[in-house]
């Protein structure tokens, strides 16, 4: 299973150079934690200029066959266990953690701040 970065969740929602590869990774499916839904409503309003097609694109991922991952203590503590150790915004030392508790084989982003870790990044 791969997890799905906020960049790629939001490319798929407006068009850009990587709207189709995006829309094709969805598709495949994958999990996401709930922090990555807010990211990515955030960049689909700020790309888009509106709250409306942000909050259509994020119901849609809600009900897309995507797995969600709640953000909890378990997830935080882990996470704090090795924010020293990594070079990542707690953002995505969440997202991170996230992946790794649960057996993700890659990271589908464009932000190459995940590459040199234990999961592979992959773009779409």
């Amino acid at each position: 299973m791969k997890f799905l970065d906020s960049n790629v969740l939001a490319f798929a929602f407006y068009k850009n150079e990587y709207t189709e590869k995006c829309q094709n990774a969805l598709r495949e499916g994958g999990i996401v934690d709930v922090f990555n839904l807010v990211e990515a409503f955030f960049i689909i309003e700020k790309e888009t200029g509106s709250r409306e097609i942000a909050q259509k694109s994020i119901k849609n991922l809600v009900k897309s066959n995507i797995q969600i991952a709640d953000v909890d203590v378990n997830l935080l503590f882990e996470t704090l266990k090795k924010i020293n150790s990594l070079k990542l915004s707690i953002f995505d030392a969440i997202h991170y953690s996230c992946a790794l508790m649960n057996g993700c084989s890659a990271i589908a982003s464009y932000d190459k701040d995940f590459d040199n870790l234990d999961i592979p990044r992959k773009e779409p």
